[in-house]
């Protein structure tokens, strides 16, 4: 059987057979607190048809991938696991652990969390694995090292829980039991103490665990770091011998402290069954006293009743312990629709003007073809340019964007890619999008009428007016929008370019007002676009107002952005994570009185 040592060396990867999303959940948690960098659970078999299902590491989101059945695991995924955890039915624990390490030959060990797992079936796990693997249950809450495996339950389901145990640091303690529950409370009275468990093990209340209890005590002789057992037995079973005897034979000689719970002590007729499957009392030898007795004259430390026994756990060896990083607090989780469409990095696109001209070896086929469609007409290389740089800004937004979440939510309704485009983009309008076209009339209306900029910005505050391309949530004077900076750059390209100088000075007169009224990119675009077709495609006024008046403007926004809603569609597509419901407590319900 492997050693305790040699789980601290392995990255410990996890298979969930069975769809337990919370033993799932505190099993992340642990990973968080423990420091590590990923997620220990690679996959989960039985998560329905789903391909994937969403978990918190930390604050973060994460998928876990989903499998219809071990066989069909992808060699990347099964090379890498070592655990698995098993929360079938009792029924189908047989087949499916054998079918694990069938599939998994070098895996580590397991955990099997049902109860009344037929014996037939248990005797046989323990013939083919009760000397190869490490395997807690049937019937448990697992396994733990501290600071490097959790597997099952063990040490509590919430993430408080865990802190309190204290279980992402290597300590000292090993804490073993039949009895789950009481697994748990041990770790949490060892964590009171001030000391850490080294490794817990719920072997299982079932009648014939896989990895025995003799099993346990030799990993904890074995284990350096390991300075003391505590242990937690109760009347009925004979399992409290195996302790004596190996103390008696010298094969343990660590402090072992032990608390055997029960006041009945007298000899039984016939046999009477307790708790656990192993709470099985026949013989005056299984009773509470008597095996208290035999265990304090082996030399195990048996105190006289539960308090005593909490007592003495403080008087335990503190150990060498390694402490556990220090982590960011998780104050709150709030599940949303995962998409790691990001922002468009304006560093990684390609800017078509340098230096005053055009970059080199760039065609713009696409934009040149697109505004051929749109205009009826070939343009100059300069529109062209503007026109595909513009599509390569826009292109995504990120998934927090009114039209990325129209889209993604229609995705996981199950409905086509056409329904979800087109949900996301009946966004579009004055407040998402369409400001393009907006400010394209503003900048006309104000250079046509040859407004003096600071008057025009008056005069639309008299009116109580916004003006369309000013202003943005994120950005501010001297904190510029990185994709305004770019476009601006096109500028260089034009003898004149009225319509982007009016919307600049305009910008000096809302800044001096706030500083977040700078020019937006739905703003650089309209101006810019409006000097281009005037300056380089000779476009007469009327025919721009012609171009303004049918929404020609919005058409840059709404088809790089199109590419990007179908990109968040797909990605959910991906995901298949199910329809979304928003939660609970996001939803404001107003009384009626």
């Amino acid at each position: 059987m492997i050693g305790i040592k040699d789980i601290r060396k392995k990255d410990n990867l996890i298979l969930v057979v069975g769809n337990h999303t919370a033993t799932v959940q505190s099993m992340l948690d642990f990973d968080y607190l423990s420091g590590k960098k990923e997620p220990s659970v690679v996959g989960i078999v039985g998560g329905g048809t789903r391909k994937a299902q969403k978990f918190f590491f930390g604050a973060r989101e994460v998928l876990i991938p989903c499998f219809s059945d071990i066989a069909v695991i992808p060699e990347e995924v099964r090379s890498r696991v070592s655990w698995l955890l098993n929360t079938m039915s009792a029924r189908r624990v047989f087949e499916t652990t054998v079918q694990f390490f069938e599939a998994f030959p070098h895996a580590l060990g397991a955990h099997i969390f049902a109860e009344n797992v037929p014996e037939k079936q248990a005797t046989e796990l323990f013939a083919r694995y009760g000397t190869k693997k490490l395997i807690a249950g049937p019937s448990g809450v697992g396994l733990c090292v501290g600071g490097h495996l959790k597997l099952g339950v063990i040490g509590g389901t919430d993430i408080v829980q865990l802190e309190e145990a204290k279980l992402a640091a290597e300590g000292s303690i090993a804490v073993v039991s039949t009895s789950g529950g009481m697994t748990n409370e041990l770790i949490r009275a060892v964590a009171g103490s001030g000391r850490c468990v080294s490794f817990a093990c719920s072997i299982g209340g079932e009648r014939f665990p896989v990895t025995g209890l003799s099993g346990v005590l030799r990993l904890a002789q074995e284990d350096r770091e390991t300075k003391a057992i505590v242990y937690f037995g109760e009347l009925g079973g004979i399992d409290e011998y195996e302790i004596v005897q190996m103390l008696e034979e010298k094969t343990l000689t660590k402090p072992v402290l032990c608390y055997i719970a029960g006041i009945i002590d007298e000899a039984f007729a016939e046999h009477v069954q307790f708790g656990h499957a192993k709470a099985l009392v026949a013989r005056p030898d299984e009773s509470t006293r008597a095996k208290r007795a035999a265990l304090v004259r082996a030399g195990a430390i048996v105190p006289p009743n539960f308090p005593a026994f909490l007592t003495a756990i403080g008087t335990l060896p503190l150990g060498d312990r390694a402490m556990a990083p220090a982590l960011p607090p998780v104050h709150s989780r709030r599940a949303s629709i995962l998409s790691t469409r990001e922002i468009v990095d304006v560093e990684q696109v390609p800017h078509a003007v340098k230096k005053g001209k055009l970059a080199p070896a760039r065609p713009y086929a696409f934009s040149h073809a697109t505004l051929a469609a749109l205009l009826g007409k070939r343009v100059q290389p300069q529109t062209a340019a503007f026109v595909e740089q513009v599509f390569e800004l826009l292109m995504d937004h990120g998934g927090n964007v009114s039209g990325a979440v129209n889209t993604m939510i229609t995705a996981r309704a199950g409905k086509d890619m056409v329904t979800s485009l087109a949900t996301g983009l009946l966004t579009i309008g004055p407040r998402f999008g369409g400001a393009v076209n907006d400010a394209a009339h503003t900048w006309m209306d104000g250079v046509s009428r040859g407004v003096a900029p600071r008057a025009f910005v008056e005069e639309a505050a008299g009116q109580k007016r916004l003006l369309p391309g000013i202003g943005h949530k994120k950005y501010r004077v001297g904190v510029p929008d990185p994709r305004v900076a770019a476009l601006a750059e096109f500028a260089g390209l034009l003898k004149r370019h009225a319509h982007y100088d009016f919307a600049r000075e305009v910008e000096a007169a809302t800044t001096a007002k706030s500083g977040n009224l700078i020019l937006n990119v739905d703003g650089c675009i309209a101006a810019l676009l409006l000097d281009l077709l005037i300056e380089t495609e000779k476009f007469s006024p009327d025919e721009v107002r012609e171009l303004i008046d049918t929404e020609f403007f919005n058409a840059l926004f709404i088809i790089p952005r199109s590419v990007g809603f179908i990109g968040h569609f797909l990605e959910q597509k991906q995901y298949d994570e199910g329809l979304f419901r928003l939660p609970e407590d996001l939803l404001m319900v107003r009384k009626r009185r």
